[in-house]
């Protein structure tokens, strides 16, 4: 057999770290620690708790048995599948516990290392190259707790407050563009369709950058490239390479955030083995999407997981996935923060992916089936929403991911609607008092993307929209998200027209989902006809 190539190590990209994490100092005690651990050595350094003291001496959990890779969630739901128990217990130094359970609960309770238990992050590692492979020979993992502290701690490596501009979307997940902002973050917003971001637009915002007016030139991008929130949109793999290459141009470190997943087709019915391999195999080919990690062979992409939206958001554990040097940093940082993820979740995870247990191949399989489950809850919703909204109203498209539908309102069917091109501030004023209902270019269902940015135009879109939500919320008894909360604004360009979106998520019950698409359905319906009568007295 022949030796596996050598992977190339990450470029030097120190340069962008923030000047604050660049001169973070590492944690004496941590130091100690890792010191005291590797070299066997005793120690009346560190103040570290008793075990003896911890008072829990058993945990037990019981988790469901994978044994097919057909993608079946359902006895788990009705409560009819088979299970088994797992064990957690006190163990004495270098003993196994023989009842199923991997850790020992002396360890658990206890300090740990600021990037995550030994036992999880392996075990996170395998799953990273069965799933994305191994681009660089460099790469490490840092365990977060959950997404959201993911992005942050991702945010506060590489921004330099009031200095830094990050690009993204141009409608994003909220809390991310806020975890931007309390960084101290600019945000840009960049063009999107229904395919996700587009390159186009990315490589003429760099390339045009002009550092005198609008500030230091972009060295970062967020993105969700799949199951975009609120989107719900899916890269195909020529963006992904387009993008990627963009980045490497112009010297752009890429955050890949990707705490939801594609929809799935039918699951086959081949790989029933438990070898990861396999089945990782399987749930690639059929998944159709390769990460911006699998193709990063400069380190340039730090990857966001998490097991909120496959496990469980209360867990409140993720992964970052970056090049050594970004790691180091990270793990020095959060010395001074964090310090170390929730022993309990991890080692409960550990379990879950332990070969005793699930295995690596087993939490891919449950992956699938959680996929395949979300997947049904799209089309339910969409059914339904076909049935109590009428298309001229509102439209769509099927998401390619995610958790989220993105639902087009055609405001201009809205009596009080109007557009205009945007002039001086006198001629703004004259225009809004005419009626331009009739003059607006026909719009497909989706995002809209305009193709020429010096026709520039108002409306009051936004304006209709919060009536609408209003209306919903007070009159429909039911509550969307718009789109002004997912906006990222550009600078001196209004962008009010493109406001005329709600987000809906299909995670509920069907028989909610269904409640609360006919309350958006009449709610809709009537608000426009009360907007006619009113218009016409």
């Amino acid at each position: 057999m022949s030796p596996a190539p050598a992977l190339p190590e990450s470029l030097p990209l120190q340069h962008h770290l923030a000047k604050r994490v660049r001169g973070t100092q590492s944690s004496a005690m941590k130091a100690l620690g890792a010191l005291i651990a590797n070299r066997n050595l005793l120690s009346l350094g560190g103040g570290t708790p008793h075990p003896s003291l911890f008072p829990m001496s058993h945990a037990t959990f019981t988790l469901p048995k994978l044994e097919t890779l057909n993608g079946d969630v359902g006895e788990w739901q009705q409560g009819i599948a088979s299970t088994e128990l797992v064990h957690l217990k006190k163990t004495g130094p270098g003993t196994e516990d023989d009842e199923g359970g991997i850790l020992d609960l002396n360890d658990i309770l206890q300090y740990g290392l600021s990037n995550g238990y030994p036992a999880l992050v392996k075990q996170l590692e395998e799953l990273n190259v069965l799933l994305h492979g191994k681009a660089t020979s460099d790469s490490s993992i840092y365990v977060t707790l959950g997404n959201t502290d993911g992005v942050a701690k991702a945010f506060q490596l590489l921004v330099e407050p009031d200095v830094d501009t990050v690009l993204t979307e141009e409608f994003s997940f909220a809390s991310s563009l806020n975890t931007a902002r309390a960084k101290g973050a600019k945000l840009y917003p960049v063009k999107v369709d229904g395919d996700g971001l587009v390159p186009e637009d990315l490589e003429k915002i760099l390339a045009t950058w002009d550092e005198a007016a609008q500030g230091r030139k972009p060295h970062i991008l967020y993105t969700i490239p799949c199951g975009q929130n609120p989107t719900g949109s899916i890269m195909p793999p020529e963006r992904y390479d387009a993008i990627y290459r963009i980045c490497q141009e112009h010297d752009v470190i890429i955050l890949e955030d990707d705490p939801y997943f594609p929809q799935l087709p039918l699951a086959p019915k081949q790989a029933t083995d438990d070898d990861p391999d396999a089945v990782a195999k399987v749930f690639n080919d059929y998944a159709g999407v390769k990460s911006f990690l699998s193709r990063d062979v400069d380190g340039r992409v730090i990857r966001i997981d998490t097991f909120s939206k496959v496990f469980g958001p209360g867990v409140r554990l993720g992964w970052i996935t970056a090049n050594s040097v970004f790691i180091e940093r990270l793990t020095r940082t959060v010395e001074t923060t964090t310090q170390v993820p929730n022993g309990l979740s991890q080692a409960v995870l550990a379990s879950y992916l332990s070969d005793k247990h699930w295995g690596i191949g087993g939490f891919i399989r449950w992956m699938w089936g959680v996929r395949l489950e979300y997947q049904e809850k799209r089309d339910y919703l969409l059914d339904r929403l076909a049935y109590y909204v009428p298309e001229d109203l509102v439209s769509t498209v099927p998401c390619g991911g995610g958790m989220f539908q993105w639902l087009k309102v055609n405001v201009t069917a809205h009596p009080r609607y109007k557009r205009l091109p945007v002039a001086t501030a006198s001629e703004s004023a004259i225009r809004l008092g005419l009626d331009t209902v009739g003059d607006e270019p026909s719009i497909p269902p989706g995002l809209e993307v305009k193709q020429n940015d010096d026709a520039a135009y108002t409306s009051n879109t936004g304006e209709l929209i919060d009536e609408l939500w209003n209306y919903l919320i007070e009159q429909g008894g039911v509550v969307l998200l718009p789109a002004k909360v997912f906006s990222v604004n550009k600078p001196g360009v209004d962008q009010s027209d493109d406001l005329n979106f709600f987000r809906a998520t299909f995670a509920g019950d069907l028989d909610n989902i269904d409640k609360a698409l006919a309350a958006f359905g009449k709610a809709i319906q009537v608000s426009i006809s009360e907007a006619l009568e009113e218009s016409k007295s």
